[in-house]
């Protein structure tokens, strides 16, 4: 007759695959710490590739280059007299400039499309224009400027004065630009949408934070 095993028998049954399974859950935590380092590692290879190829990308370059040329004054008018926020002047020398490459802006330091004359000075120069609806190219008289701090300061005065009401507590750029569509800036029917997509893109926002630093 066969004998069932004893308690101490079926103890020394169990000890191999209890064996195992720690083995395997070591081998499996290990595994897994493994491919985490390996997803990390390879996320920051990617950030680090990402980061490169924008510092080195020359139309970047030359975007964060402008924003900053228009940045830096814009911020320290609105300290002075908390007219127009910094993030608007930015957006509308994005916009009206293209980048800064417009013959305007290279030949008037105008990047804003700010038409008349500055001290009797003037350029002659073709723009767009929405006549009922329709989009027309015409040719104006626009201001020149001696340098940008000029046209900034220029242009900061006029929307004070014609398109903002002259109220000096706004605190919001999308206010201010509907306000600038509302008080037809320019013609364009989207314009208002227009510079808020440009600050969101950019985070133009930033600027108009850090003139309100005390």
């Amino acid at each position: 007759m066969k004998q069932k095993p004893t308690n101490s028998e079926r103890s020394n049954l169990w000890y191999p695959l209890i064996g195992f399974l720690i083995v395997a859950s070591v081998f499996l935590a290990l595994f897994g710490t493994y491919k985490i380092r390996q997803h990390i590692n390879y996320q920051r290879m990617i950030t680090a590739q990402k980061k490169f190829e924008e510092e080195n990308n020359p139309v970047l370059k030359h975007e964060r280059k402008f924003i900053k040329q228009v940045a830096q004054p814009s911020v320290q008018l609105y300290r002075q007299d908390h007219k127009v926020l910094p993030s608007i002047v930015i957006a509308q020398a994005i916009l009206e400039s293209n980048w800064g490459k417009s013959k305007l802006y290279t030949e008037a330091n105008n990047p804003f499309g700010i038409k008349g004359t500055y001290n009797g000075n003037y350029i002659i120069y073709e723009t767009g224009e929405y006549i009922n609806h329709k989009h027309i190219t015409e040719k104006g008289q626009f201001r020149k400027y001696p340098n940008l701090q000029a046209a900034i300061e220029d242009h900061n005065q006029a929307l004070y004065d014609k398109f903002l009401n002259r109220n000096d507590n706004i605190t919001d750029y999308r206010e201010e630009a509907k306000l600038l569509q509302k008080n037809t800036y320019a013609t364009d029917p989207n314009y208002a949408k227009k510079l808020t997509r440009v600050i969101k893109a950019h985070d133009l926002e930033k600027y108009d934070q850090e003139a309100m630093q005390k």
